[in-house]
């Protein structure tokens, strides 16, 4: 039975995206299965991890089906680069400052940018090269991982210019007419907490928004699907999010919902 409000033979379109693909690999297994059972058709790649070929080879069999991009990241892991050409990017042991390190680092600048813009630009490359090179071609759409600042973003966008691929952040502008910074998994409860992670729900959000998703010609979804396994615990706060998001994209009476109502899963790879 269709949805109040809706016509029969009505095909709305819903970009799902799940964030984070190769930050680990149970994280890389639970998006696959995402993949495989429910609705993601949108995920990008973590190109600097050490297991990044491992989840390469792990996700090839479907990329006829889905969009694979990669997710541009300097705050998580090791970068490609060699410290000693990104040091405002790196802490002492090599590793990338976290988000919160340099958004502190930020404050402690006059212009609010402790990282160069050449260093930035220089990682986003062999990122991007990294990924054509395992790949076999171009990514299909460029999205910024976590820390954010307008002058990265300009960065981002020039890289998704030079490459002609989408970037993210304009396509997730045009159809929800939000800014992805702020926009973005509204159902998250923060901070992220676990007592909180657990309280937040994609599935309730689903399930009350459902008519005004299905009311329009277009959405897109976007967020961070995945199993939990102890590399994550390690290195990142968003643990529970993942798994409860990963439970929604899964849930068979949402995926029945959608279906009832002819709603179509797209890609990066369909939009014009």
């Amino acid at each position: 039975m269709l949805l109040p409000g809706l016509k029969e033979g009505n095909e709305m379109k819903l970009l799902v995206q799940s964030d984070d693909y190769g930050i680990t690999p149970g994280v890389s297994s639970g998006i696959i299965y995402g993949i495989k059972h429910g609705m993601i058709r949108n995920t990008g790649l973590f190109a600097n991890m050490p297991w990044t070929e491992e989840c390469v080879e792990m996700i090839r069999p479907y990329l006829t089906e889905i969009a694979f991009g990669i997710d541009l990241n300097i705050s998580t892991g090791r970068p490609l680069s060699r410290q000693e050409d990104i040091t405002t990017l790196v802490q002492e042991g090599g590793s990338f400052h976290s988000g919160w390190e340099s958004r502190k680092l930020d404050g402690e600048c006059e212009d609010g940018n402790h990282c160069l813009d050449q260093e930035v630009e220089k990682e986003y490359e062999l990122q991007i090269q990294k990924f054509i090179d395992l790949v076999g071609g171009k990514p299909d759409y460029i999205h910024g991982h976590a820390y954010m600042t307008e002058r990265i973003i300009a960065i981002q966008k020039k890289l998704a210019d030079r490459y002609n691929i989408p970037y993210s952040r304009e396509v997730y502008q045009k159809i929800t007419g939000n800014d992805i910074f702020r926009g973005v998994c509204p159902w998250y409860v923060k901070p992220a907490t676990i007592e909180n992670q657990m309280r937040s729900s994609l599935s309730v959000y689903l399930n009350d928004h459902m008519s005004e998703i299905l009311a329009k010609d277009i959405d897109m979804l976007i967020g961070h699907m995945g199993f939990v396994d102890a590399q994550l615990v390690e290195m990142s706060s968003y643990n529970f999010y993942r798994m409860n998001d990963l439970a929604a994209v899964l849930d068979q009476e949402i995926l029945h919902t959608l279906l009832v109502n002819h709603v179509e899963l797209i890609t990066y790879k369909d939009l014009k």
